[in-house]
């Protein structure tokens, strides 16, 4: 017969679980709502919203502690000081995205020239004829895209022929719009 072991298995006390405070930021993604409801909480795009959890508390607490952990997983929100995740950027297939595209290379911190802005925009006209981005869009792009430009023209003290230089150079004779 085994003996008994004399040896008594100490029981380790539960972790307290403490409250959990976190401010939740919905972060809408191009053509998202502004607002969304979840798990009871309305949620406005870009505006931090305070929401408190414990997972030994009363039931909403419960859900509040299950909301933030599920906010922390999710690319449409960001928890705290964390930024949302992003799935990696995908080349555009219609018009509608590549002005969205568009708009978010413009503000690409590397383009501190005319000569960038300019090149880099000479760079998506195969992108531009695949998505069929036609004169609406193109007008969209231009009021973007001419004050920026006039700003690092004059920031790189260009002259105009200098600028004409610059489009040829990239290869365009005409402007896109």
């Amino acid at each position: 017969m085994a003996r008994q072991s004399t040896k008594t298995v100490e029981e380790q006390p539960e972790l307290e679980v403490l409250p959990v405070v976190e401010m939740i930021t919905y972060v809408p993604g191009l053509g998202d709502p502004s607002h969304v409801t979840w798990a009871g909480h309305t949620f406005h795009a870009n505006i931090a919203k305070e929401v408190r959890g414990h997972a030994a508390g009363t039931e909403r607490e419960k859900l509040n502690a299950h909301l933030i952990a599920r906010a922390r997983e999710n690319k449409l929100f960001s928890v705290g000081n964390a930024k949302a995740r992003r799935d990696p950027a995908k080349e555009p297939t219609t018009a509608e995205e590549y002005r969205g595209y568009f708009v978010e290379w413009m503000k690409t911190p590397s383009i501190q020239h005319a000569e960038d802005l300019v090149a880099r925009l000479g760079r998506d006209r195969d992108l531009q004829h695949v998505c069929g981005v036609g004169t609406d869009d193109f007008d969209f792009m231009r009021d973007l895209f001419m004050p920026k430009l006039h700003d690092l023209a004059k920031q790189d003290e260009l002259t105009q022929a200098q600028l004409a230089d610059i489009w040829i150079r990239h290869g365009f004779n005409q402007l896109p719009w």
